[in-house]
Parts: C-alpha cells; sequence; structure tokens
C-alpha cells in the first residue's frame, strides 16, 4: 500500500475506487457532508482513498491547491471518524494517513475506507442544503468518475451482489472455525478517543434529562430556550485518579477568571458534587427553598477518571440581563469567553493531572439559535453597527483538537476556529479574528477569588 500511496501522491488520478479533493473546510457542514458522501460510496464501491490538497486542472491532471492550511489538524483520525459517525449509517472505520509528496516536503491526508460491508452504507444525516447529501440515501461509484446514488438495475445489484459476498464470506470463515473445532470471536474494534467523548456526552445528556424530568416544563434548569455544551476528552497519557482524588484536583485546578467559571464547584447542599455512575457530577438545580437562578447559572457538569469532560449551560442572553426577551438574541463577545474559559478549564484540569503528549479533543454543540438576532451588548465597547442579522437554523456543532502544551498560548485559534462557522449563520457575519484574540487577553487578566 504504502507504494501506491506514494504513487498516488506522485501523480494524482480519480478512478471508481480513488477520490480526490481540494482542501475542504471541515468547520462546514457543507464541506463534511461532502466528504461523506465521498465515503460513502467508496464504501459501497469496495473500498478506496480520497486523496485531499490537489485541484483538477483543465486537461484532467492534478496540482497542489494553494492556500494550504497552516497545519493538517482538522484532518486527524478523530476528526474524519466524527465525520463517518455523524453521518454514515452504519458506521465504518476509515484511517486517515498524512504523507509526503514524493520529492517535497508537503503532507497531504490520505482517507483509507474499507470495502467488504455487510449492508449497503447510507447517510444518517445530510447536507445543509438537502441536496449534497440527502439523508437515508445510498451512493455508489459511477463512471465520471462520480459518487451518486444508483440509477440503474444493474448498478444496485452490484452493490447487493458485493454486500452478499461479504457474508458469504463470513459465514464461510465461521464454518471453517467449527470444522477446525475453534469458535469463533469478533474482532473487537476499539472506540476512537472521539467516539468515547460522544458516547459520554450522550450518557451526560440522558442523566442531565432524569435530573429536570420532576420538574416543571417551564424550570429555568431546563433551558428551554437555548443551551451550549462543552465536551473535551484528553488524548494522551495522564494521571488516572479515583473519584475522591479526582473531585478534589478538580476544585483545585480550576481558577476563576469571569466570576462564575466552567466546571464550578460549590460545596454546600444541595449542589455539592456527588459521585455518579463512576463520574464526578454536579448540578446547579433549584435550590432547597425551590427556588432558581438565570438559565445561565445552572450548570450541569460530569468528569470521568479517565479523562472525558462535559459541561452544559443556558446562554447568558435568555437570563434578562440585556433587557431582550430569552430565546432573542445572541451575543457577538459572550460564546468567545464562554468557550475559551471552557477550554482553559480543561487544560488547567489536564495540566493537574500531569498529562503527557497530550491533545484536547474540544466538541462544542449549540441548540436553540433559529430566529435569535445579533446584538452587542456583552462588551459596550464593541460596537455593531450591521443592520439586523438573524440565525435561520437551530443547531450547530464544531470539533477542534489542540495540544495541551500549545495552550493557553493558542486558545484564540482554537476559538476562533470553533466560532467563526458558527457566525456566518447570522446572515454571513464575519467574526472578527482580533475580537476573539482580545476579549481572551480581557478574559486572561482576570482572576477572582474562589
Amino acid at each position: 500500500m504504502e507504494a501506491m500511496i506514494d504513487e498516488l501522491l506522485a501523480e494524482p488520478r480519480e478512478t471508481l475506487d480513488i477520490e480526490v479533493k481540494d482542501w475542504l473546510d471541515l468547520a462546514d457542514n457543507a464541506h463534511r457532508a461532502v466528504l461523506a458522501k465521498e465515503i460513502i460510496a467508496l464504501a459501497n464501491h469496495g473500498g478506496g482513498y480520497v486523496v485531499i490538497g490537489f485541484k483538477e486542472l483543465p486537461d484532467g491532471s492534478f496540482e497542489p491547491a494553494t492556500p494550504r492550511p497552516g497545519n493538517l489538524d482538522a484532518w486527524s483520525q478523530d476528526n474524519i471518524q466524527g465525520i463517518v459517525a455523524k453521518y454514515l449509517d452504519p458506521t465504518i472505520q476509515c484511517r486517515v494517513l498524512h504523507r509526503k509528496r514524493p520529492r517535497t516536503t508537503e503532507r497531504h491526508p490520505i482517507i483509507v475506507v474499507p470495502g467488504g460491508h455487510r449492508s449497503p452504507i447510507r447517510a444518517r444525516s445530510g447536507s445543509p442544503d438537502g441536496a449534497k447529501l440527502v439523508a437515508h440515501r445510498t451512493y455508489v461509484r459511477r463512471p465520471g468518475p462520480s459518487s451518486e446514488e444508483p440509477k440503474t438495475a444493474e448498478e444496485w445489484d452490484r452493490l447487493l451482489e458485493r454486500c452478499v459476498q461479504a457474508r458469504q464470506a463470513d459465514l464461510l470463515d465461521s464454518m471453517r472455525s467449527i470444522m477446525a473445532g475453534t469458535v469463533p470471536v469478533a474482532v473487537a474494534v476499539e472506540p476512537t478517543r472521539h467516539q468515547q467523548l460522544i458516547e459520554f456526552e450522550a450518557a451526560a445528556i440522558e442523566r442531565w434529562a432524569s435530573l429536570n424530568s420532576p420538574l416543571p416544563k417551564d424550570a429555568p434548569t431546563r433551558l428551554i430556550h437555548g443551551f451550549y455544551d462543552v465536551g473535551i476528552a484528553i488524548d494522551g497519557q495522564f494521571d488516572v485518579q479515583n473519584l475522591a482524588t479526582l473531585r478534589s484536583t478538580i476544585s483545585n485546578a480550576v481558577r476563576n477568571h469571569s466570576g462564575w467559571p466552567p466546571f464550578l464547584t460549590l460545596n454546600r447542599r444541595p449542589f455539592a458534587p456527588k459521585p455518579v455512575d463512576g463520574a464526578v457530577e454536579f448540578w446547579l438545580g433549584p435550590d432547597l427553598d425551590g427556588s432558581y437562578e438565570s438559565p445561565a447559572r445552572h450548570d450541569f457538569w460530569r468528569i470521568s477518571p479517565d479523562g472525558l469532560l462535559f459541561t452544559r449551560r443556558g446562554l447568558p442572553e435568555d437570563g434578562n440581563v440585556y433587557d431582550i426577551p430569552p430565546g432573542r438574541s445572541f451575543d457577538i463577545t459572550a460564546p468567545t469567553l464562554r468557550i475559551g474559559e471552557a477550554i482553559l478549564e480543561a487544560f488547567y484540569i489536564a495540566t493537574a493531572l500531569r498529562t503527557h503528549d497530550a491533545n484536547l479533543i474540544c466538541h462544542c454543540r449549540w441548540s436553540g439559535l433559529r430566529n435569535r438576532v445579533l446584538v452587542s451588548k456583552g462588551n459596550p465597547d464593541r460596537l455593531l453597527f450591521d443592520d439586523e442579522r438573524r440565525c435561520a437554523q437551530s443547531d450547530y456543532e464544531a470539533t477542534q483538537t489542540v495540544a495541551v502544551s500549545a495552550l493557553p498560548g493558542a486558545l484564540p485559534e482554537v476559538v476562533f476556529a470553533i466560532l467563526a462557522p458558527l457566525y456566518e449563520l447570522f446572515d454571513f457575519f464575519q467574526l472578527p479574528k482580533r475580537l476573539v484574540e482580545e476579549e481572551l487577553i480581557r478574559l486572561q487578566r482576570h482572576t477572582f477569588a474562589q
């Protein structure tokens, strides 16, 4: 395979089992969906390769595409597998290789897509425009080459025949094992760190829902107008602690930059952290007297000894702090501070756990965005002169990976990469990189007493 990859990079070409792509922006859901479509088609074809970083010339040849990204972090194994998990049904395990092009120092990502699946692969979800990738549709490789839905009985026959052959191969292997007197055992597939994070988040959200289930439907803790989630996985070596030690580590590691930091610890009843299902859990629900805070103060977080962190918070814009009704506004500075501080606190906790050669996989999600209007209220020095900018979709999510050793210096780059596509949802608003840099400097200069 190594020789074939060298040949592919030396002279890129497209065939039924090779797709060549320009530098896609994997922070853009439309581009993520395009990549997912190619992976689906190649998987159904029997496997193949997606070669990244080349543009096609009029004569059909390819040359390196420009501009190149500053690094290949977006093309990590976890990021690509996250796309696979979101868009493919059933999910498959791809490999991501970063290889130098012969006679150059430039590396290009190559996604190795496996074949031999027992059932057709289809799209779990679609692209934002509902056209590039359509949910629940199946795609195959067609002459051209192109990735499209099967259009003829012959194309469907070839796809189904490959699936039947894969089932027959599994059956024959099982029969050989039985005849040889051995017990066939399925090969265990180790979930990626990103998959572990997604599963941890899902369990945490289910736990949050169960805590809220007995409360009134309009209880502020339910965050009915909107919320944001931050899930972070420490990917690398670190000290694994028991729950009691971990609780102490979290409490000592968190620094209060904003006055209300993520992974906040309160030690009074009924809010003190608790050991629940193998993790340290904190929920600021209703007080003992039945009173509530604003939605942004009803924190919920869980941190496990195996380096997985999750927090859910209401949006500060929904606390009537800006004299704007809940669910109507989205600030141009508040998310920078909130996401920046969440990643900072994860960095402090990771440092306290004595990480070694570790990354932070940061997965952020917003809900309740539709029909909110962009405002500038969080920092009175920030003026917004644009006409009304409104968001047309409800949810947004993004994943970025950063080396622990690069923080806090790389914090502005990580936060900007997460937030820039989010702000574009507000009628194409371009978030100034300088705003992110200045707000994060301002955040880190302030430290409140614990």
